[in-house]
C-alpha cells in the first residue's frame, strides 16, 4: 500500500522506532567513545606528562587551552561544511584525522609539538561531536529525539570509563605514550563500521535529489514491510554554498536573543568542563589519592555521568526541558561545593556521583536544546556554532581551574571554583526556557 508524497521532515518526525535507529544511536555512541577518550586523555595523563618534560603542573595550562582553541576552530569552520557536503563524509574525515593527529602525538618531544598536535587533535574531534548530534537529531522521530540525542552523547562515558581502566593498570607501568596509542587506534576501528552501516542525513539527500538510492534505503527500513513511501520533492533547493547566510539565520527575528542565551549556557557549562580538567591532578596532589584511585574517582565520575545521561532524555521527553535541564544544573553546582568541603572523606565520592549524574546529564540535555531550537536546513551550524561558542569559553576554562593551584586553594577552593559556572548555566538556560517553549517531541518552526 503506497502513501501520498510526504516531505522527509514529516516523514522522520512520524516514524516508529525500528532496528534502524537503535544502530544509528550504537554506531553514534561508539564515536563519542572515541571522541570522548581522545579529547579527555590529555588531563588523564597530564601528571605523567609534566614529570616526563620536567615542568610544573601549571606550565601546562597553555597545553590544555590550545587543545580548547582548537575544539573552537572546528565547531565554527569545520562542523557546518557537513551542511554542504553531507555529515557522514565529513564524520569520517574527522575521525580519520583525529586518529593521525593521536598518533603523532606519541612523537612529540616538546611542549610546541605537544600543542600543536593537541591543536589539531581538537579542531577534528569537535566537528564530530556536533555533526553526530545533528544527524542524530534528524533521523529521531519526534517523540524519541532528545532520549536519542542524548543516548549517543552518553557514549562519551565508556570513553572515559576506558580512560580510568588505562589510569589504574598502564599508566604507571607503560607511561603517558599508551593512552595515545589507544586514541590513534579507536577511531581507525571505527571507521569500517560506519562506512558500511552509518546512513547519510535524509534532509541532506532529499535537498540534493530526492530520488537517491540511498534516500530510498533508508526510507524502506522505516517503514513496515510491503509499504512503500515517495519523498516529496523539496519546495525549495537550498544553495550549498550558504554557509554565511546560514549563520545569519540564526539570528533572525525572534531567534537571536535565544541563540544568545543558548551560547551563554554552553559558554557556562563549558567553563565547568574546561577547568574540572584539572581534577586528576587535584585528587592526585592535593587530595593525595594513588594512581589507582584516581582510576577509581574517573571511574564513579563517568560511570554516574553515563547514568545521567541516558536517563535525562526520558525525563525530557516526559517533563520537558525547562523542568529538567536547570534543575540538574543547580545541583550540580552544589555537588561541586560538597566534593570541596567533604574531601577527602567518602562524602567526597557521594558529592562526586550526584555531580556527575547531574552535570553530564545537563550538559547532554543542552545538545538536546540546540538540536530543537534550530531548523533542519542549518541545525547543523545552529548546533556548531553553540559548541563554538562554548569551547570559545573553555580556552580560559584551564587557566580558571589552575587558580586553585596556584594559590594554593587545595582542593576546597578548586570544587567552589568548578561550582560557579554550573550554577551560571542553571540561571541562563531557566530564563531562555521560559522564553521560548521549546517542545522536546516537536521540531522548531520552519523546519
Amino acid at each position: 500500500m503506497a502513501r501520498p508524497p510526504v516531505d522527509i521532515d514529516t516523514f522522520l518526525d512520524s516514524a516508529k522506532l525500528r532496528p534502524f535507529h537503535f544502530r544509528v544511536v550504537l554506531i553514534g555512541a561508539m564515536a563519542m567513545l572515541v571522541d570522548g577518550f581522545d579529547l579527555g586523555v590529555l588531563s588523564w595523563v597530564l601528571p605523567k606528562i609534566s614529570d616526563d618534560f620536567g615542568v610544573a603542573r601549571t606550565s601546562l595550562t597553555w597545553v590544555l587551552s590550545t587543545q580548547q582553541v582548537g575544539m573552537v576552530l572546528g565547531a565554527y569552520f569545520i562542523a557546518p561544511i557537513a551542511d554542504q557536503i553531507g555529515r557522514r563524509r565529513l564524520l569520517m574525515l574527522c575521525l580519520g584525522a583525529v586518529s593521525a593527529c593521536c598518533f603523532m602525538t606519541i612523537f612529540a618531544d616538546t611542549l610546541i609539538t605537544l600543542a600543536l598536535w593537541r591543536l589539531l587533535t581538537g579542531i577534528f574531534a569537535s566537528a564530530v561531536i556536533a555533526n553526530m548530534v545533528a544527524l542524530t537529531s534528524e533521523l529521531a522521530p519526534a517523540r524519541h529525539r532528545a532520549t536519542m540525542v542524548t543516548m549517543v552523547l552518553a557514549g562519551s562515558m565508556p570513553g572515559a570509563i576506558l580512560g580510568s581502566m588505562m589510569q589504574a593498570f598502564l599508566l604507571e607501568d607503560f607511561g603517558w605514550h599508551v593512552a595515545f596509542w589507544i586514541g590513534a587506534a579507536m577511531p581507525l576501528l571505527l571507521l569500517p563500521l560506519m562506512y558500511f552501516f552509518l546512513p547519510e542525513s535524509p534532509r541532506f539527500l532529499a535537498a540534493r535529489d530526492h530520488g537517491d538510492a540511498r534516500l530510498r534505503k533508508i526510507v524502506s527500513a522505516l517503514v513496515p514491510t510491503g509499504e512503500t513511501v515517495e519523498i516529496a520533492p523539496p519546495v525549495t533547493r537550498e544553495a550549498r554554498s550558504g554557509s554565511i547566510a546560514l549563520v545569519r539565520d540564526l539570528f533572525r527575528p525572534g531567534l537571536a536573543v535565544p541563540t544568545l542565551l543558548l551560547w551563554l549556557a554552553f559558554i557556562s557549562s563549558f567553563g565547568f568542563i574546561s577547568a574540572a580538567l584539572w581534577k586528576t591532578t587535584v585528587f592526585h596532589d592535593i587530595v593525595q589519592l594513588d594512581w589507582g584511585q584516581v582510576g577509581i574517582t574517573t571511574a564513579m565520575g563517568t560511570g554516574f555521568g553515563a547514568l545521567g545521561m541516558v536517563t535525562i532524555g526520558v525525563m525530557i521527553d516526559r517533563f520537558g526541558f525547562r523542568a529538567i535541564i536547570p534543575t540538574y544544573f543547580i545541583i550540580a553546582s552544589l555537588a561541586a561545593v560538597g566534593m570541596g568541603l567533604f574531601a577527602p572523606g567518602w562524602g567526597m565520592f557521594v558529592a562526586l556521583a550526584i555531580n556527575a549524574t547531574a552535570q553530564h546529564a545537563a550538559h547532554a540535555g543542552l545538545a538536546s536544546v540546540a538540536s530543537t531550537l534550530y531548523p533542519t536546513r542549518n541545525r547543523a551550524t545552529g548546533v556548531g556554532w553553540a559548541y563554538g561558542a562554548g569551547r570559545a569559553a573553555s580556552i580560559l576554562g584551564p587557566m580558571y581551574g589552575a587558580l586553585a593551584l596556584k594559590h594554593d586553594l587545595g582542593a576546597i577552593g578548586y570544587f567552589f571554583l568548578l561550582a560557579v559556572p554550573l550554577a551560571s548555566a542553571g540561571i541562563v538556560l531557566w530564563i531562555l526556557l521560559s522564553m521560548v517553549k521549546l517542545d522536546p517531541a516537536k521540531r522548531a518552526a520552519g523546519h
